[in-house]
């Protein structure tokens, strides 16, 4: 007889194997593209929200300065304690 009718599942165990780990690479590559979709889209939140914010300030320079300075007192007042 044959090594191959000795162990029938030998050829089995290593098709499942390979079956399973072409499963888990599937998977770990979906999961990467969904990581990298989200995080392509809070990039493109973050500099949408960054440029709102700078054509206010351009807008407003005095207001943004108070703000500023108000926000570094109160930072100010909080360390000192």
């Amino acid at each position: 007889m044959s090594s191959q009718y000795s162990n029938p599942n030998r050829t089995g165990t290593g098709n499942t194997a390979s079956s399973a780990s072409r499963q888990v690479n599937d998977l770990a590559n979906t999961a990467q593209d969904k990581f990298n979709d989200t995080v392509e889209q809070a990039q493109a939140l973050a500099q949408e929200q960054y440029d709102k914010m700078a054509a206010s300030i351009r807008r407003n320079p005095l207001q943004a300065a108070g703000i500023a300075a108000g926000i570094g007192f109160v930072l100010a007042l909080l360390a000192r304690r």
